[in-house]
């Protein structure tokens, strides 16, 4: 059976810290974290279906992603300017499950990724799907301050990702 990962890009793909804005506040240049890219590649390669789910403006999703030249890699594009909410509103997550080809619409083939136990982890854990936290970043919280902030599963590197996926959640 496919799965689809929802993943999020600042302090998870990509280090924040090395964030360059042009005039407009649209992030035109960054540092991906090491495997990050490896890691969507060898996503896609598996046949999972990868869903960018993250907060921020589309031009600086379309910057980032067209560097590396994955953007059009993406099966989905869920972007917080373009739903009209953040993390870890439902709505985030329903767009990005509604993009889903029918016969993976099911919670349990779905895998978000993400840093931040307050957004991505607490909006994946109430939508119903399995959750990865991916702690790297020093930056946002690190405790689990709410029961709904505790993750179903914690890596420390891009690449730990598809460890767990094919050993753990396969």
């Amino acid at each position: 059976m496919k799965k689809a990962v929802f993943i999020d890009c600042g302090d998870t793909l990509v280090d924040e810290s090395t964030q360059i804005f042009d005039d407009e506040g649209n992030v035109i240049d960054v540092k991906f974290f090491d495997g990050a890219k490896e890691l969507l590649c060898r996503l896609k390669s598996k046949g999972y279906i990868v869903v960018l789910v993250a907060d921020g403006r589309v031009k600086s999703f379309e910057n980032i992603f067209n560097k590396i030249g994955f953007l059009n890699e993406f099966d989905g594009f869920v972007v917080s300017e373009k739903v009209g909410a953040l993390k870890p509103d439902r709505k985030m997550f329903e767009a990005a499950f509604n993009l889903l080809p029918e016969d993976i619409r099911n919670k349990e083939n779905i895998v978000m990724v993400g840093n931040n136990l307050k957004r991505d982890i607490k909006g994946a854990n109430n939508f119903g799907i399995t959750s990865v936290w991916l702690n790297l970043s020093p930056r946002y919280f690190h405790e689990f301050e709410e029961g709904d902030w505790q993750p179903d599963y914690e890596i420390h590197s891009p690449l730990e990702l598809m460890d767990l996926l094919e050993n753990t959640l396969s």
